[in-house]
């Protein structure tokens, strides 16, 4: 008698763990089938939101100066905000480009947002405990939560995604993987100054006092330029010619961006600025240049090879 309740209680348990292994089984089918179709939506509503924040921010940069600083924004303040505005819509960009790429390209979408929200959180700490008087505290709650949220969101999506990297270099392309390579030191460099000391670097382009409201914008515009580093970083390693190009794009669209913002401020603001702005809008002209020729040779490139 004992032995068979014995018995029945073991095939009971062994029901129950395979019915659990059933289940989870078809769990994973289930999220393998639909995960690329759930990131693809989660880069489009990403694409989506980053390109109404940015063309705000570009179109309307006094607005967004006026409504978080606590002064009367000038065309510093303006010209900055207009350039952070102008990387939001690159990075939009390469989002809706890379939405049905494979998942090498999606790992380079999350981390574009991992790296800013994790350095933003940092600057809004900073505000918080160093400038208090500088935002409305209310305004840094708000982005504080909003940052944590799209850091753990793109974490998930990265982790989940299984965080895929290109593994293939083209040893035969030396001027691709020269000017990749370029892109990528030229963003760290570029962002890591305006992180480190924007005043410097403004103080004899402009002909109003700054303060620490133009260091907080021109810090958020170095940290999403230190971010761009990612994208040059990892196509060095695609396989795939339409990913190089998009990533080769993406560039052309931020430089054009920045470009066009700095001869708008030249030209509108002039009350602002000097004439040493003309030093970065060389500086743009020529990256902006480059990455348009290398993306008109990739295009003849890949034409070639079809034939």
């Amino acid at each position: 008698m004992s032995k068979n309740l014995v018995d029945a209680s073991a095939a009971r348990c062994r029901s129950g763990v395979d019915q659990r292994d059933r289940d989870r089984d078809r769990i994973t089918v289930i999220l393998r089938r639909h995960s690329p179709a759930m990131r693809s939506r989660a880069l489009t509503v990403d694409a989506a939101g980053s390109a109404i924040v940015g063309l705000f921010l570009f179109f309307a940069p006094h607005l967004a100066a006026d409504f978080v600083f606590k002064r009367k924004s000038d065309g510093v303040h303006w010209h900055l905000i207009r350039c952070i505005g102008g990387q939001i819509i690159a990075a939009a960009f390469v989002s809706y480009r890379f939405r049905k790429a494979n998942l090498a390209t999606h790992t380079v979408c999350h981390i574009l947002r991992i790296i800013p929200c994790i350095i933003c959180l940092m600057l809004i700490f900073q505000c918080r405990s160093m400038t208090p008087q500088l935002i409305e505290p209310l305004l840094l709650e708000i982005a504080k939560y909003l940052l944590f949220a799209g850091l753990f969101i793109n974490a998930v999506l990265l982790v989940t995604s299984g965080w895929h990297i290109g593994t293939t270099l083209v040893p035969g392309n030396r001027l691709g993987n020269c000017l990749y390579q370029l892109d990528a030191m030229a963003s760290i460099c570029i962002g890591a100054a305006w992180l480190t000391f924007p005043k410097w670097l403004l103080h004899r382009q402009v002909a109003v006092p700054l303060d620490e409201s133009h260091e907080l914008c021109g810090r958020i515009m170095g940290a999403l330029f230190v971010t761009s580093y990612i994208v040059s970083a990892n196509a060095l390693h695609w396989t795939v010619a339409a990913d190089k190009m998009t990533a080769v794009e993406g560039r052309v669209v931020c430089c054009l961006c920045i470009l066009s913002a700095q001869v708008w401020s030249q030209i509108a603001y002039s009350h602002s600025w000097s004439g040493g702005h003309w030093v970065g809008i060389s500086l743009f002209s020529t990256w902006t240049v480059l990455s348009i020729i290398y993306r008109i040779g990739l295009y003849f490139t890949l034409k070639e090879k079809k034939r």
